[in-house]
C-alpha cells in the first residue's frame, strides 16, 4: 500500500474520533505552556480567577497554594505562594467576584486521630498582595470544595470524606467516622463568624439506593455547583452513587435525590500482558470521582468521571471497580450516555493506553470540567493513568463528539475550563500531580508540535529513534512483549501528524522474541539494536534484518565487566552505526560504576567483533545529585565525525534540570580516555521540556528529532528541534 493511501486511511480513522468540522467555531486545542512547580513539589487541584488571568493550585507537599500569573498563557509567571501552615491543602476555589480565595486543609487526621479540617479565607483582590483573613473549623478530612454565590454571599460546599487513613497512608472503608457534606455561609470579613452546617447521610437514606456498599460510610469525594447556585452534586465514590443537595437555604441543606451511578457493560482489556486488545467482557461499577454540571440548550445535566476506588476483590461479585470512561446523566441520576470504548481505543492509537493498569482500573478517568467556548459546549475529562485530557463537543447529550485527546503532564488530578477571558482566549488547564506540572491549553488556532498517531497499531514506551532518510524507526522497551519495531511517517509533521504506519515483529529462529530494547540504528541491510540487561552480562547488541529476523547477538563481554565493574541495570541505551558501516557505538546509561560521574560509550568493530570503551563526563544535578542521577539515553550521528548524545537527569517537572543534547567527536575517541563534549541543545530550557525520560534522538534530513519514553502510557512529546547546531 502506498504512503498516500495509508496516510488517508489513518486520517479518516482519526477523524472518526476527533471531529473538528469545518463549520465549527472551536477549531483546535493546542498546548500553550507546560509549567513545572519549583523544587519538585506538586500541583493537584487548580482554580482560576473570574477574569482567567490568575491560577491558584494546591501544593500538598509544600503545604501551600501556588499562584500563577497567566496573563500570557504561553509564559506563566509565579507569584508569591500562600502558606497553609502545617496542614495539607486539598482543594481551592475563588469567589465569583474574584475577591476571595477559599482553601480546604487537612490537619493531620488519621484513623486514630479525628483532627478537624480548616477552610482558610484569603483576600486576593490584589493578587500581588494577598492577605490571610482567617480560617473556619470544618469536618475531619475535607476533600473537595466548591463555592456558590447567593446574592453576594459566599456559600462554600465541602465534601468531608474523612478517609480514616491507616499507617500505610491509605484510606480505609466502612470506618467508624462517617463522612458528610459541610455547607458554610462564609463571612469573608470575619471568617470566625461563618456558619457551618453539616449534612449527614443516614444509613436508611444510603440503603435506599441500589448498590450502595457502605451505608454507614458515605465517602463524599467531589462536589460541584449547579448553574442556578442553589444545588450541589456530590459523588460518593466508593458507594458508586451521587447525591443532589438542595443548598437554596444554606442554613438547612437537604438531600434532594440520591442515585446509583450504575454499572458499565462493554469490552475492555483486562490483562496485563504486553498486548493491548479490547476483547474481554467487562462489567464495572462506575464509582465516579469528579462530577460537573453542564447546561446544554437550556437544560442542565451532570457528567461524571468514572475512576473507581475500590478493589475487584472488595465485594467478591466479579464486578470491576471503575467504569473506565465518563458518563452524562440527568438530574435524577439517569444515565443518558457513556463514552464506552472510545477513550480506550483512541488512547491506544495515540500511545496513552496504560496496559500495566489493565488488570486494575484501566485509564482511571479522574477529572471532569465543562465550559462554553466560542459557542461550542465542551466537556473535558482527564485520565490519571493515561496522562491525557479528552475534549468532547456536546450538542446532543446522547451523542457527544470527541474532538481531541491531548497529552498532559503525569497523572492529571485537577482540570478546569477558563472560557471567559477578556482577551477572548479560551483556556483549559490541567494540574498534574505525579510530576508537579501544569498544562495550559488554548482553545484556538492550530498545533505546532506533531501528534503521533496510528490506525490499528497500539503503541507506547518509545525508547529509541533512527532514520533511513525518509522514515523514522522506533522501538519500545520491555513494556511491550514480544519486541517489535515501528515505522513512523513524518511527511505530514508540519501539518501536526506523525503516523505509525508499519510494525515489524522481531523474531529469532522463526519465533517471536522479547528484549528490553533501548536503542536502534538503521543500515541498508537491517537494524542494530541495543537491549538493556538487568545485569551486565544480559546487555545485548543485536543485529536484525529489515524483516525483523535476528541474525546476531553480541553480549557485553565478560572481560570488560571484570575489568571495569558490574553496571547492574544501568546498561545499554542508545546505539549508532558509523557512516562507513564498520563500527557500532553503544551508549551505556551510567557506565560501569554508577558512583562515578561518568557514563561510557562503547565501540564495537563489526569485522573483528572487538569492543573497547571511552568515558563520557556527566553533569551533576543542582538539587539532588544522588536521587536525580544523570545518564545517557540515546546517540545518533550528525555527520561522519560527530556523535550526538542525549544526556538527562532523572528529574521531572520542577526537578527537571538537565535534558540536553551534547556532541562528541569520534575522531578523538580513544580507549579508556575521557571524551570532550559540546552543548548542542538545551531541551528543558529552550522547549520547556519537563518530562523525565528524553529517550530517543535521530537526525533526519539534517534536523534533530526527539521523543520521551512515556513508560507505557501518557505524553509522548515528539519535537523537531531543527537543524543540528
Amino acid at each position: 500500500m502506498n504512503r498516500q493511501v495509508v496516510r488517508s486511511a489513518v486520517l479518516v480513522f482519526l477523524l472518526s474520533f476527533m471531529a473538528f468540522p469545518a463549520a465549527a467555531e472551536v477549531t483546535a486545542v493546542q498546548l500553550e505552556s507546560h509549567y513545572a512547580v519549583p523544587k519538585g513539589e506538586v500541583a493537584e487541584i487548580v482554580a482560576a480567577s473570574p477574569d482567567g488571568m490568575t491560577l491558584y493550585y494546591t501544593n500538598a507537599s509544600g503545604k501551600k497554594v501556588g499562584v500563577l500569573d497567566i496573563t500570557d498563557p504561553a509564559s506563566p509567571v509565579a507569584l508569591d505562594a500562600l502558606s497553609t501552615g502545617e496542614g495539607e491543602p486539598t482543594s481551592t476555589a475563588v469567589s465569583r467576584d474574584g475577591k476571595y480565595l477559599l482553601v480546604t486543609v487537612r490537619n493531620g487526621d488519621t484513623k486514630e486521630k479525628a483532627a478537624p479540617g480548616s477552610l482558610i479565607v484569603y483576600d486576593v483582590a490584589d493578587r500581588t498582595s494577598p492577605k490571610y483573613l482567617g480560617e473556619i473549623a470544618i469536618g475531619v478530612g475535607p476533600d473537595s470544595l466548591a463555592v456558590a454565590d447567593h446574592g453576594g454571599t459566599i456559600v462554600a460546599v465541602v465534601a468531608i470524606e474523612d478517609e480514616e487513613t491507616n499507617e500505610e497512608g491509605d484510606g480505609t472503608l466502612d470506618g467508624a467516622r462517617p463522612g458528610r457534606v459541610d455547607v458554610i455561609t462564609v463571612d469573608a470579613v470575619d471568617p470566625a463568624k461563618s456558619v457551618v452546617v453539616p449534612l449527614f447521610f443516614p444509613p436508611e437514606v444510603m440503603t435506599s439506593v441500589e448498590g450502595v456498599n457502605f451505608p454507614k460510610d458515605p465517602q463524599p469525594e467531589f462536589v460541584a455547583i449547579h448553574p442556578n447556585q442553589k444545588e450541589a452534586i456530590v459523588s460518593l465514590q466508593e458507594n458508586n452513587a451521587v447525591a443532589f443537595i438542595d443548598i437554596s437555604d444554606p442554613s438547612a441543606p437537604k438531600i434532594r435525590k440520591m442515585a446509583s451511578a450504575g454499572v458499565v457493560n462493554r469490552l475492555a482489556d483486562l490483562r496485563k500482558d504486553g498486548h493491548v486488545a479490547f476483547v474481554d467482557e467487562f462489567t464495572g461499577r462506575r464509582e465516579p470521582d469528579s462530577v460537573v454540571y453542564m447546561e446544554i440548550g437550556g437544560t442542565v445535566y451532570a457528567a461524571m468521571a468514572n475512576e473507581g476506588d475500590t478493589d475487584l476483590k472488595t465485594f467478591g461479585d466479579g464486578v470491576w471497580s471503575g467504569g473506565r470512561g465518563i458518563s452524562i446523566c440527568d438530574l435524577d441520576g439517569g444515565i443518558l450516555w457513556d463514552s464506552g470504548l472510545d477513550l480506550d481505543t483512541l488512547s491506544a492509537s495515540l500511545g496513552h493506553y496504560p496496559d500495566g493498569r489493565s488488570e486494575k482500573r484501566g485509564l482511571e478517568m479522574e477529572g471532569i470540567a465543562f465550559g462554553r467556548f466560542f459557542g461550542d459546549d465542551l466537556l473535558i475529562a482527564t485520565s490519571e493513568r493515561g496522562s491525557f485530557l479528552a475534549v468532547y463537543r456536546v450538542r446532543d447529550v446522547r451523542n457527544p463528539e470527541l474532538l481531541e485527546l491531548l497529552p498532559t503532564g503525569t497523572a492529571p488530578e485537577g482540570i478546569i475550563a477558563v472560557p471567559d477571558r477578556e482577551d477572548g482566549v479560551g483556556l483549559i488547564v490541567s494540574a498534574n500531580e505525579a510530576d508537579g506540572t501544569i498544562n495550559i491549553f488554548s482553545v484556538t488556532g492550530t498545533g505546532d508540535e506533531p501528534r503521533i498517531v496510528s490506525q490499528d497499531i497500539p503503541w507506547s514506551a518509545l525508547s529509541g529513534f533512527t532514520s533511513d532518510g525518509e522514515y523514522i524507526y522506533t522501538v519500545p522497551d520491555n513494556a511491550w512483549s514480544p519486541s517489535r519495531i515501528w515505522r513512523m511517517d513524518v511527511s505530514e509533521a508540519a501539518g501536526g501528524v506523525v503516523i505509525i504506519d508499519r510494525e515489524i515483529p522481531l523474531t529469532k529462529d522463526g519465533q517471536p522474541v522479547s528484549y528490553d530494547l533501548e536503542g536502534i540504528s538503521w543500515t541498508k541491510d537491517g537494524f542494530w539494536l541495543a537491549s538493556e540487561g538487568k545485569s551486565g552480562a544480559e546487555n545485548l547488541l543485536i543485529f536484525a534484518g529489515l524483516d525483523g529476523a535476528v541474525r546476531e547477538e553480541h553480549p557485553l563481554p565478560a572481560e570488560m565487566i571484570t575489568k571495569y565493574g558490574e553496571p547492574k541495570n544501568y546498561g545499554f541505551e542508545g546505539v549508532a552505526v558509523s557512516g562507513d558501516g564498520k563500527t557500532v557505538y553503544v551508549a551505556m546509561q551510567r557506565g560501569f560504576d554508577a558512583t562515578k560521574s561518568e557514563a561510557a560509550i562503547l565501540r564495537f568493530s563489526i569485522d573483528t567483533k572487538q569492543w573497547d570503551a571511552a568515558w563520557y563526563p556527566l553533569e551533576s544535578h543542582s538539587k539532588d545529585p544522588k536521587t536525580l542521577w544523570m545518564g545517557l539515553s540515546d546517540i545518533a550521528f550528525a555527520d561522519d565525525k560527530t556523535l550526538l548524545v542525549v544526556e538527562r537527569d532523572k528529574g521531572a517537572g520542577g526537578m527537571a534540570k538537565v535534558k540536553r543534547i551534547y556532541s562528541v567527536s569520534v575522531d578523538t575517541y580513544a580507549p579508556e580516555k575521557s571524551l570532550e563534549k559540546r552543548l548542542v541543545f538545551d531541551i528543558a530550557t529552550e522547549k520547556g521540556y519537563f518530562l523525565e525520560k528524553v529517550e530517543s534522538l535521530c537526525v533526519l534530513n539534517g534536523e534533530m528529532w526527539i521523543v520521551n519514553d512515556n513508560d507505557g502510557a501518557g505524553w509522548s512529546r515528539m519535537i523537531n528541534l531543527g537543524p543540528v547546531r
